[in-house]
């Protein structure tokens, strides 16, 4: 375990400063507020509910008293009938006619005075065994009836109450009815009792509720619904699950999907009094998305307000760390140039904070070791440079020692003997190669018309025509206006004078070099080519790796190509400079290429 802590707190100390400024706005700031909000979200949602189902509970205690002491009232009717000696009386009695039967119809006004009086009652009816005319309440249970599962169940329950759903004989009409079978004083069955329960009892007592109310008959029927269409619909048609499922408890809550929505439903379920096997059901149905959609406005108001505050923070934040890091990046930019030996960095930074402090030490301490510096060494570097003036004075007293103009008179006496003697080519020869001497004499690092480039050019392979004579021949191509562009001296001259050397001396027969100077996509581009002897594959990479090489090996050989080369990268830019082609007996090209925007003017 320690060394799992050892592990991460070295994590932690090896991360860059922002990351820990991150990782501690996101711990203090941004992880508690976030968990505040779903918190309050959780903890209003769970309010609002619990408020919600005590409600559902208290309205459906009120519904289950009421519900509870209508059935109690049709099932002490149902006693009160069961026990009546004059309804024996008018079953067991022999008629004559149709109108005995009717009279005593009339003298048994008993189901009439129920009705009138007991609203929860919508009519009472008996199945009797007994073969003669019916009415309203009087009704022969003919075969038909007899072999039906209510009238055989009512029968088997030996005068036990039970409660169904189930139509009215003449109106069709379901409803909650309450059955039983009557017996006379031996025992005798004399058919079966029907009281059918209002419906509009049943809506009278559950209306005025804000949530849908179901009442259900042995989580079987729907026996009340404010949609009249579930009314007698299996129970497990509201839910997408099997209905309510059959519990032991007398009240408890459910998760339910209700017509598509998520929601709680709050059950009570109850015997009836003197009900054989009967219960009864009362389910509010409390919607979940309805309740909150209040709660969940004001969640998303107050998210919002998070969410902005957050913003600005966030805004604050990365403003405060990007100005932090730029001074740690600076003072550390200061640090890196000490520790390699630069000592000229900015006097001060902004601000006076510890940063500006430990910037100012620094400062102070760089001045200390300059200052140490120039007292060391000043007397080192006083003596290399007095060193170095004495070489250059060595240098140009060498200089001195051949004077140009003593070589350009003696080069004209020559020519001028050489007329006198007749010698026209010899003249020739002495005063092109003046002429050269001149441009090469008098070159420096200052650029020139590219067109005298050119003239040099021109003058030293009309000497090596002399020289070489039929042997060689030569060109040169330009498309470009020669006098407004400049160029450093002595850039192509050499590569002519190496193809002469290294490609047309050793060549036998007749030889040929083409200098061809255009422009392309702002480029001018100078080809030189020769069909020499050429160099092999390995010859040509190695020349290639030479040309980059700072060191000085070989100094004499191909040096002036080599020093072509590296000023066209030096002063053009390291994407410019010479490309080289080359095979055995096939010649070799040289492709000079350079910024065209940069030679319209000097430098």
């Amino acid at each position: 375990m320690g060394a799992f802590y050892q592990k991460i707190s070295l994590t932690l100390l090896n991360l860059k400063i922002k990351n820990k400024l991150l990782i501690i706005y996101l711990l203090a700031t941004v992880i508690p507020v976030l968990l505040a909000g779903l918190y309050l979200n959780y903890a209003i949602r769970t309010v609002v509910i619990e408020n919600a189902l005590d409600e559902a509970e208290s309205n459906i205690d009120k519904i289950e008293t009421r519900l509870h002491t209508m059935l109690s009232r049709v099932t002490s009717i149902s006693d009160s009938i069961y026990l009546d000696r004059d309804m024996y009386t008018l079953l067991k009695s022999e008629y004559k006619s149709s109108l005995e039967v009717y009279h005593a119809y009339n003298r048994y006004p008993v189901f009439d005075n129920y009705l009138t009086y007991y609203d929860e009652i919508d009519n009472i009816q008996f199945y009797m065994t007994k073969d003669m005319i019916t009415d309203s309440h009087f009704i022969h249970a003919n075969e038909e009836i007899a072999e039906s599962s209510w009238y055989l169940q009512a029968q088997d329950n030996r005068g036990k109450i039970a409660w169904i759903y189930k139509e009215e004989e003449w109106t069709n009409d379901r409803t909650l009815t309450l059955t039983r079978a009557v017996y006379d004083n031996q025992n005798n069955f004399l058919g079966v009792l029907c009281i059918y329960v209002s419906s509009d009892k049943l809506k009278e007592i559950s209306s005025g509720e804000l949530h849908d109310v179901i009442i259900t008959i042995d989580n079987k029927t729907v026996i009340y619904h404010q949609n009249d269409a579930f009314i007698g619909q299996p129970a497990s048609k509201l839910t997408r699950e099997n209905g309510m499922p059959k519990v032991v408890q007398s009240n408890y809550v459910l998760d339910k999907t209700y017509q598509g929505q998520e929601v709680k439903v709050t059950v009570h379920q109850f015997k009836p009094t003197k009900a054989l096997y009967n219960h009864i059901q009362i389910a509010s149905i409390v919607p979940v998305e309805t309740l909150m959609k209040k709660p969940n406005q004001i969640f998303i108001r107050g998210f919002a307000v998070t969410l902005g505050a957050l913003i600005v923070s966030i805004v604050a934040y990365r403003f405060f760390i990007r100005s932090f890091n730029n001074r740690i990046v600076t003072l550390k930019q200061a640090m890196f140039k000490v520790a390699k030996g630069r000592f000229n960095i900015g006097k001060q930074m902004v601000g006076k904070d510890e940063i500006g402090e430990v910037y100012d030490e620094l400062y102070q301490t760089t001045q200390s070791i300059q200052q140490l510096i120039e007292e060391v060494y000043v007397h080192k570097i006083k003596e290399e440079r007095w060193r170095r003036k004495q070489k250059e004075s060595d240098f140009k007293m060498l200089a001195s020692q051949i004077n140009p103009h003593f070589l350009y008179n003696t080069l004209e006496m020559i020519r001028m003997k050489a007329i006198m003697n007749k010698d026209r080519e010899v003249a020739a020869i002495i005063q092109k190669l003046s002429k050269m001497m001149r441009t090469a004499l008098k070159s420096t690092n200052d650029q020139i018309p590219l067109k005298e480039e050119v003239e040099l050019i021109r003058t030293y392979l009309e000497i090596q025509s002399l020289r070489f004579g039929d042997h060689l021949r030569y060109q040169i191509n330009t498309d470009v206006e020669l006098d407004r562009l400049f160029i450093f001296p002595l850039l192509i001259q050499p590569i002519v004078e190496n193809a002469i050397i290294h490609g047309i001396e050793p060549k036998e027969g007749t030889a040929e070099i083409k200098v061809s100077i255009t422009t392309s996509d702002q480029l001018l581009q100078i080809e030189v080519s020769d069909n020499g002897v050429g160099m092999s594959k390995e010859r040509l990479r190695t020349v290639i790796n030479w040309l980059s090489q700072e060191d000085e090996k070989n100094e004499g050989k191909r040096i002036g190509v080599k020093n072509v080369h590296q000023r066209i990268q030096l002063y053009y830019g390291a994407s410019y400079g010479m490309q080289i082609y080359s095979g055995v007996s096939q010649g070799t090209i040289v492709i000079i290429k350079l910024p065209t925007e940069q030679l319209t003017q000097k430098l």
